[in-house]
C-alpha cells in the first residue's frame, strides 16, 4: 500500500449483552451502528462466533450477516471469525457461498482456530487436532468453490464428491482472512489464506514484527504479496488523553475477564490485560483526542501497510449511546484528518 492509498474502515459487531437481555436489543443496536457506518463510507462489517456463552450472547455470524446483507448495499460482510475446526467444511463452503450470493458478492470468510475447551467438547472435536482440521477444511472449501467434481480423502474428512450447485459470486471465491496472533498462526495465514486478520490483543510493536513474519513466510511459500491487511485495534476517542486512558482501562476490565474465563489464556496473554497499566494500554489501543488518534493510525499504517482499520465501539457495560458517539466522532473528526 502506498501513502496515496486511502485507508478503509470496518465495524466489528460486538456481543455485549448477556442471555437475560431482550433478544432484539442487540439486533436493534447493531442495525443502528451498521446504518451509521454505511453512511460514513465504511468498507465492511464483521461478526464473530462463540457457542454456549450466556455471559455474552453471540448470534451466529453467517445467518446474522445475511440479515444485514438485506438492509445494506455497499458493506462487505465478514465472518470475523468462524471457528473453523468445529465445523464440517462442506457446510461452511455452501453457507458462505449462499451469503455471497444473497449479498451480491460481498462476503468475506474470516476464520480462526478457536481456543475454548467447552466449545470443542460440545462439538466432539479433539482440540489437539484443530490445526490439521483447520488446514484441511480450507482445502475442502476452496475445492468446492472451484466447482470441482472430484473427491476428497483426508485425515479428518472423506467426501466422495465435491460437486455442488451452490457456488459463490466472487471467483474463485470470497476472500479468506485468517486470524491469529502467534508467529505460527501468522505463518499459517500466509500459507493458507488471502490475508492475515489481525486481532486486537497483540501490541502495536508485536503487530509490526508479525507483519514482517507474514511477508517473509508468504515469500518463502512462493505466494504473491497480500493485497489486504485488515487490522483490529481498540480505540477510545475523547476530549483529552487522560480521559481516553481512563476509558480504555474501564473497557479492558469489562471484557478481558470474560475471555480469560473462557480459556483464552491457554494460547494468548489476554489475562495480562486486566488491570492494564498505561503503557500496556498505549501499546494496544488507539486513544486520545481525534488528532492523536489520527496520528497514531497514520503511524501504524506507515509501519505495517495496514489497508483496513476495524473499529469495535461496543463494550460490556458501556451505554449504547457512547458506542454511537464513538463511531460518529471517528467518522466526523478522525477520518477527515486521515484523508487530509
Amino acid at each position: 500500500m502506498t501513502a496515496a492509498t486511502p485507508l478503509r474502515f470496518g465495524l466489528q459487531l460486538t456481543s455485549v449483552h448477556a442471555a437475560d437481555a431482550p433478544p432484539r436489543l442487540q439486533v436493534e443496536e447493531h442495525e443502528q451502528l451498521v446504518r451509521l457506518v454505511e453512511g460514513l463510507g465504511f468498507d465492511f462489517i464483521g461478526a464473530g462466533q462463540h457457542f454456549l456463552t450466556p455471559e455474552l450472547r453471540y448470534y451466529q455470524p453467517i445467518s446474522y450477516l445475511s440479515y444485514f446483507a438485506a438492509i445494506t448495499r455497499s458493506l462487505r460482510l465478514a465472518t470475523g471469525i468462524l471457528l473453523l475446526p468445529l465445523h464440517n467444511p462442506v457446510d461452511i463452503a455452501e453457507q458462505v457461498a449462499t451469503l455471497d450470493i444473497v449479498s451480491g458478492g460481498r462476503a468475506v470468510m474470516g476464520v480462526g482456530l478457536g481456543y475454548a475447551d467447552h466449545e470443542f467438547q460440545a462439538f466432539g472435536v479433539d482440540r489437539s487436532a484443530r490445526v490439521t482440521r483447520f488446514e484441511e477444511s480450507l482445502e475442502v472449501i476452496r475445492a468446492i468453490w472451484s466447482g470441482e467434481a472430484g473427491k476428497h480423502e483426508g485425515a479428518h474428512f472423506s467426501i466422495p464428491s465435491l460437486a455442488t450447485g451452490v457456488l459463490p459470486v466472487q471467483r474463485p471465491g470470497p476472500p479468506i482472512w485468517s486470524a491469529g496472533q502467534t508467529a505460527a498462526a501468522v505463518r499459517r495465514a500466509a500459507r493458507t489464506a488471502d490475508a492475515w486478520y489481525v486481532p486486537p490483543f497483540v501490541t502495536h510493536a508485536e503487530l509490526i514484527e508479525l507483519v514482517r513474519v507474514f511477508g517473509a513466510e508468504r515469500e518463502r511459500a512462493g505466494r504473491p504479496a497480500a493485497v489486504e491487511l485488515p487490522v483490529r485495534r481498540e480505540m477510545v476517542i475523547a476530549d483529552t488523553t487522560a480521559e481516553a486512558l481512563a476509558g480504555a482501562a474501564a473497557r479492558v476490565d469489562s471484557r478481558m475477564a470474560t475471555y480469560v474465563k473462557w480459556g483464552m489464556g491457554q494460547d494468548y496473554r489476554a489475562d495480562s490485560l486486566t488491570g492494564a497499566a498505561e503503557a500496556d494500554l498505549r501499546g494496544r489501543f488507539i486513544l486520545g483526542t481525534p488528532e492523536e488518534c489520527a496520528e497514531q493510525l497514520d503511524e501504524l499504517r506507515a509501519a505495517t501497510g495496514m489497508t483496513h482499520f476495524a473499529l469495535k465501539p461496543q463494550w460490556p457495560g458501556l451505554a449504547h449511546e457512547e458506542a454511537v458517539r464513538q463511531v460518529t466522532r471517528f467518522g466526523d473528526q478522525v477520518v477527515p484528518l486521515l484523508q487530509a
